[in-house]
């Protein structure tokens, strides 16, 4: 980073003198550097997975999404940090007085990063295709109460809807795109587009630069954000990095090479909290890890059999073995960072014996004595696939050992995770169990993933089905009193915690490693980088 002239601080020592009867000199205070001098510099963000694509409408991937809202592109809202809808590309908007229409005035100040405006076509243009069949975006629930669009004037743009919940909620998690690159693409070609992954074009405070699969993404500030958004970011650079293991991960951070590590593993922890050079921040997530079971294979076609499963794993042992206590068994989908959360609800307890007795009433018997139960000639015994962490590995061990004990073989299977999501989304659901996790939003919409209708769709990863569980999601974004969308939740929950298509392992508390050089970072729930566009490097 360039460091300007910055007063007589700089010049002076920035270690304790020793010299007799001298006080020590203190470190120069970063709230005092003036914002006109915390430009420049690169700020280096690592994960151990890669970010999928800049095309919005195929996005499904945590980090991916950020890199598209908050870094390279603008939403029409966005949330502040007590997650309240505020105005972003949109200055403002009006919804009537029956819920059945919204109008929304954009700003005229935003342009894309080859120059041309960003309007009311292109936020009609991505409406368009998010609710088209042909592009599987996979938070079309969102919007299934929006009907119609229709454009009033280069910058102001009217929606029809069903009155509902929550109503303004999806526009702050869709990136608006460019249709003047995008609207000639036939929408089913719309995936294979080099947008997605090498000719990006935002319109957000950072412009792409360059992809290095595997390896890298590089943003540079956009010097023409609007300056009633902020302006440009004060850094000059922003770098992603792919770093598949964990160990390195860490050796990185530790040596000045990534400024934030995502998603710390909880066995770094301490070691973080210790050196003076770093700081973790801990924070509540909408975030649960689960294991998947295939109920297009014998072994998971029953709800009481994948009850017994779960009852068979120690998920508090998990918790503190390998989350280090950074989590809560999950007593299903909904987590205390909820406003529906029941705090009455309790996970399924862990019981070897009745979920031993449960498999021996469904059939399962271990009739040859070597350990594994079998049916009708087919042994209890199957691959939990996961990714390159070394937090699911352990779990995955965890769990092998749990459901040994119970006579059930699982043979953990270690995979590079676009391999894993690839297999899990495919039609033919290549897979036995996984083990990953899965981050939900404030709008618990999520038909998607679990809706008789979605089966064979790329997130209905389990092909479960419950028609009464369908009616009860229905239900939920219609429900416009919180009261009755409360019930409705609560429901959706038990029902889930009954029928366990996933074994919910625990709720997390997501914990994040950043340099103390690197200012104006504070992951919240909203994510990572939800405040990327005030991040400065300090270096006294």
């Amino acid at each position: 980073m360039r460091w300007p002239r910055y007063s007589s601080l700089i010049a002076a020592p920035l270690v304790a003198c020793a010299c007799a009867g001298e006080p020590p000199v203190a470190e120069p205070d970063p709230a005092a550097v003036p914002a006109a001098e915390r430009y420049g510099g690169t700020a280096v963000v690592a994960g151990m997975g890669e970010i999928q694509t800049m095309n919005a409408f195929f996005s499904r991937d945590y980090m991916t999404d950020q890199f598209q809202a908050y870094v390279l592109f603008m939403t029409l809202l966005r949330n502040d940090d007590e997650l309240r809808s505020e105005p972003y590309l949109a200055r403002s908007w009006t919804v009537s007085p029956d819920s059945n229409e919204v109008v929304f005035e954009l700003r005229d100040d935003v342009f894309w990063h080859d120059g041309t405006p960003t309007t009311a076509y292109d936020v009609a243009f991505t409406f368009d295709r998010v609710k088209d069949p042909a592009v599987p975006y996979p938070n079309r629930s969102s919007f299934d109460a929006w009907e119609s669009a229709e454009v009033l004037g280069p910058h102001t743009i009217r929606f029809t809807l069903r009155p509902h919940a929550d109503l303004l909620h999806g526009w702050t998690a869709l990136p608006i795109m460019p249709r003047h690159i995008l609207a000639g693409t036939a929408p089913e070609d719309l995936a294979t587009h080099p947008f997605g992954t090498s000719e990006p074009v935002g319109n957000g405070p950072f412009r792409f630069v360059e992809h290095l699969p595997g390896d890298r993404w590089i943003f540079e500030a956009n010097p023409d954000f609007p300056a009633e958004l902020g302006g440009r970011p004060y850094l000059d650079r922003l770098v992603y990095r792919v770093v598949p293991n964990e160990t390195t991960l860490f050796a990185e951070l530790r040596s000045g090479g990534v400024d934030m590590y995502v998603r710390v593993a909880p066995v770094f922890v301490d070691r973080i909290e210790a050196d003076p050079d770093l700081r973790l921040v801990a924070y509540p997530f909408p975030n649960y890890s689960f294991i998947a079971w295939n109920s297009m294979r014998p072994f998971f076609e029953s709800a009481g059999v994948r009850r017994a499963l779960t009852m068979a794993i120690d998920r508090s042992e998990i918790v503190e073995v390998v989350r280090h206590g950074l989590a809560t068994p999950a007593a299903g989908p909904v987590g205390a960072w909820h406003w529906a959360y029941d705090s009455a609800w309790q996970p399924l307890g862990h019981s070897p014996d009745s979920a031993a007795a449960i498999l021996e009433s469904a059939g399962w018997r271990d009739t040859d004595g070597d350990g594994v139960r079998e049916r009708d000639g087919v042994r209890f015994s199957f691959d939990i696939s996961t990714n390159e962490s070394r937090e699911r590995g352990s779990i995955a061990e965890l769990v092998q050992r749990y459901l040994a004990q119970v006579g059930v073989e699982a043979r953990p299977r270690i995979r590079e995770h676009q391999t894993v999501i690839a297999d899990v989304t495919s039609p033919e659901r290549r897979y036995d169990a996984f083990l990953l996790s899965w981050t939900q939003g404030l709008v618990l919409d999520e038909r998607d993933q679990w809706a008789c209708d979605r089966i064979g769709k790329p997130l209905q990863f389990t092909s479960y089905c419950n028609p009464e569980l369908d009616a009860v999601m229905d239900s939920i974004p219609r429900a416009t009193d919180r009261s009755a969308q409360e019930g409705l939740i609560r429901r959706y929950n038990t029902m889930l915690a009954a029928d366990q298509p996933f074994t919910f392992l625990y709720v997390e508390k997501r914990a994040d490693a950043l340099r103390r050089r690197l200012r104006g970072a504070s992951p919240d729930f909203r994510g990572e980088l939800a405040d990327v566009r005030s991040w400065w490097l300090f270096q006294p």
